[in-house]
């Protein structure tokens, strides 16, 4: 009962990103579950590597927008019985803050352990110098060995005006 008070507390513009976050959080743990990944990223690159997007980011709300999109993505995984993947929100959270015009670059990286065995971790990256709001600040990703970009690649470039945008509980995906 008090999901439902919160959830009708939202701002209509919050719950529609909300049902947005929700419909792109579970295909993309569909997808990764039952797809092999190399169909994945041929799909992310064909539709979702330009450069820019017919949709441009507003200048004065390209934060709250961000902010915005994770704190969606966060309650959508919440809402949910199973634990998403931080692979599945970053895909979840690349097409929606591209579908904004927000230029973003997801991240895949490996980081081997001395067992011989290898953690697997996926972020996205945004411009604008937006701060970083994960509170726990876990990841070092200058650790991780970058396997997967997908994006413009010239946003890895400025990395004085680049943050990072992290699910706010890390997982390992396979």
């Amino acid at each position: 009962m008090d999901r439902l008070r919160k959830f009708w507390s939202l701002t209509r513009r919050e719950k529609l990103v909300f049902f947005e976050a929700c419909i792109l959080l579970l295909l993309s743990t569909l997808s990764v579950k039952v797809i092999a990944f190399k169909h994945i990223d041929r799909y992310l690159r064909a539709h979702w590597n330009q450069h820019s997007r017919a949709r441009i980011a507003r200048p004065g709300h390209v934060k709250i927008d961000i902010k915005l999109v994770n704190l969606s993505l966060c309650r959508a995984a919440s809402v949910f019985p199973w634990k998403s993947l931080c692979l599945s929100r970053s895909i979840a959270g690349l097409v929606m803050l591209r579908r904004r015009g927000i230029s973003a670059v997801l991240l895949a990286g490996v980081k081997p352990f001395e067992d011989s065995s290898l953690h697997a971790h996926a972020w996205i990256r945004v411009s604008d110098g937006v701060v970083d709001w994960n509170s726990d600040g876990s990841y070092d990703h200058s650790s991780f060995t970058v396997v997967l970009t997908v994006g413009h690649e010239s946003l890895l470039d400025s990395s004085r005006n680049v943050a990072s945008l992290r699910p706010t509980t890390p997982h390992s995906f396979e």
